[in-house]
């Protein structure tokens, strides 16, 4: 290949890559509960979905959940959101992308479930002054 040709394939790549790598960063960047509306109904079943799939890891106050670790979910626990302010966004992304013991949890929840919980989460540790990171854990 010409130089002039491989310089073009390689912008070609470059702007097809950055286009993905936008595309995801705006995608990531929208609070995913925006398109679930949080009611009363979702946040009582997501306060009880907690408990189920994720309080036995990550201590929860507001859920009454300890967050020790468990027996098939989990060893050694999760972080701890009682200081820690949690986006839905971010708990969907933690669960879907199956950080650290998730990858069992994601196959045990519907997406619904899993919308619950992450407004449920949202709303609970909103007071929280420390903002979570993917990398709290």
């Amino acid at each position: 290949m010409t130089l002039p040709v491989r310089l073009l394939l390689a912008c070609t790549l470059v702007a097809a890559f950055g286009a993905i790598s936008v595309a995801h960063v705006w995608a990531s960047s929208n609070n995913a509960a925006a398109t679930t509306p949080i009611t009363s109904a979702s946040l009582i079943a997501g306060k009880k979905d907690y408990r189920q799939f994720c309080g036995k890891c990550h201590a929860l106050d507001a859920a009454l959940a300890a967050g020790f670790g468990g027996t098939g979910l989990g060893q050694d626990g999760g972080p701890s959101f009682n200081n820690l302010r949690v986006s839905a966004n971010l708990s969907i992304i933690a669960v879907t992308e199956q950080f650290g013991g998730h990858e069992t949890v994601v196959k045990k929840m519907s997406w619904q479930q899993i919308h619950d919980v992450a407004n449920y989460v949202q709303v609970a540790t909103k007071q929280n002054i420390y903002p979570a990171h993917v990398w709290d854990g």
